[in-house]
């Protein structure tokens, strides 16, 4: 027990550390975007590498990327049937937007790095292989087809242009296609990235505590009660699929239930102004959903005595 806690409380110090270094005005309110790159382009594809390296992947595991594209696809159907009463069509898309999607990258990775190790990440990195998709483009081009909103238009060429723009889902793919050959990680590699990727916790966690910002509007509430408590939901009756369904080790499901309460990604906010719809909702729903999300998985390492 002292053991999670400890760990938990090294999880939320550099978020803390992040706000209030901001709010004292050390940092600005755009320098959250330097270190951003940093994780994406350095720290994250380096653990993701790390991991792979000190793990031995059960060949049942390479399911899990269809797994994370078919639960997308699930959370897309789920936002479809239950945002039709929303009659505005920009606002319909705002909801869709935050009911789609497992933000890992910069929130969940992490969690599974200082949680459940080497492994945790794999299988979070696999999971993320078949979810960046979706969360760059698809769940956009989905979402303005089904609402008939009027946008920003995606096309294929662009989705695949920032896939492949994506350090990390590049480096996934890799990895991915290097464990399918049969092929190991070089050991000095591996040395180098272990370092590097032992950053990357206090980094996301950190660029999490720039980047968080709630401005409560009363009027707000309503809207992002209706969405987060769908979205909830939904991972709720995913957690239990994944815990008791899935025919993988015990670890393995564990961090599967961990993802299935990831935040909403950050880019819902950013496809919201794509349609011309309310950015401030959005980006409000969007902060909610990182709160709440800490405190579930927070409740779930507990009960489920992880990394202890």
């Amino acid at each position: 027990m002292q053991t999670v806690i400890l760990k938990l409380i090294s999880m939320l110090i550099p978020v803390a550390l992040g706000y209030f270094l901001k709010k004292a005005g050390v940092f600005g309110p755009t320098d959250y975007r330097f270190l951003t790159k940093v994780v994406l382009y350095i720290t994250l594809p380096a653990t993701a590498i790390a991991s792979f390296a000190s793990t031995n992947l059960n060949p049942a595991m390479l399911g899990i990327p269809l797994l994370a594209f078919a639960m997308n696809w699930v959370g897309l159907g789920y936002a479809a049937l239950t945002s039709r009463g929303i009659r505005d069509r920009k606002r319909r898309a705002m909801d869709m937007f935050c009911l789609t999607g497992y933000n890992m990258g910069n929130f969940l990775i992490p969690f599974a790095q200082q949680f459940m190790g080497a492994e945790g990440v794999a299988v979070t990195a696999l999971f993320d292989s078949g979810n960046s998709p979706m969360c760059v483009g698809g769940h956009y081009v989905a979402i303005t087809t089904i609402v008939g909103t009027e946008g920003k238009k995606q096309t294929f060429k662009g989705i695949m242009k920032k896939l492949l723009s994506s350090p990390s889902l590049v480096v996934y793919l890799i990895l991915i296609a290097m464990t399918l050959a049969g092929l190991r990680v070089p050991a000095p590699v591996a040395q180098i990235c272990q370092l590097t990727g032992s950053a990357n916790a206090f980094c996301s966690m950190f660029m999490m505590g720039l980047m968080f910002e709630i401005h409560f509007d009363a009027s707000y509430m309503k809207a992002a009660a209706f969405a987060l408590s769908r979205r909830y939901l939904l991972s709720l009756l995913a957690a239990l699929g994944a815990y008791f369904l899935l025919p993988f080790s015990l670890p393995v499901r564990q961090t599967l239930v961990l993802v299935a309460f990831a935040p909403i990604p950050s880019l819902a906010a950013v496809f919201t102004e794509n349609v011309d719809g309310d950015v401030g909702l959005a980006s409000f729903i969007t902060s909610c959903s990182f709160l709440i999300s800490s405190v579930i998985l927070t409740l779930i390492i507990f009960l489920l005595g992880i990394g202890g």
